[in-house]
């Protein structure tokens, strides 16, 4: 029982410390775990892998020593997505995620990020026809922030 008891803060701990490359290998699991689902289930992990990027983005970014990575966890523990995304796109010098990312896009993940909310806090669902766009709206943003930390580079070609 004390394991059982002790585990979420050990979890948390755990990605506290990971780096964001790290943290995108386990965030590029747990999507492909999902592709066969659809639906609320889908956009909720989808919403809260932009999250958690986003925040390890934020916990190491540059000049911030890795001893303190717990402590500006904690810090960033309770923001959501909107506003560790802007954070991540503020620390590297970038326009608002507004301007950052296409604007449809960008709009369709602040709403994505609500129902997200909605359907955890509240045990809803919402309606099939909303989950394509909200999901494509989410990966966007997914991809911009990995393209922004420089996460998935290509070693250019010598020549």
């Amino acid at each position: 029982m004390n394991e059982l008891l002790e585990h979420p803060d050990e979890l948390q701990r755990m990605h506290a410390v990971a780096t964001p490359a790290a943290r995108l290998r386990v965030i590029k699991q747990r999507l492909a775990g999902t592709h066969g689902e659809t639906g609320s289930t889908r956009l909720v992990t989808v919403v809260s892998a932009v999250e958690a990027l986003a925040r390890s983005l934020v916990v190491h970014s540059a000049g911030r020593p890795s001893s303190t990575a717990e402590m500006r966890h904690r810090q960033f523990r309770t923001s959501g997505p909107v506003e560790l995304v802007e954070e991540v796109l503020r620390l590297r010098g970038a326009k608002s995620g507004l301007e950052h990312f296409d604007r449809d896009a960008w709009e369709l993940f602040e709403v994505a990020t609500r129902y997200r909310d909605l359907i955890v806090h509240e045990c809803t669902s919402i309606g099939p026809d909303r989950h394509p766009h909200l999901i494509a709206a989410t990966e966007a943003v997914l991809r911009g922030l990995v393209e922004l930390a420089g996460l998935e580079a290509r070693p250019k070609a010598v020549g």
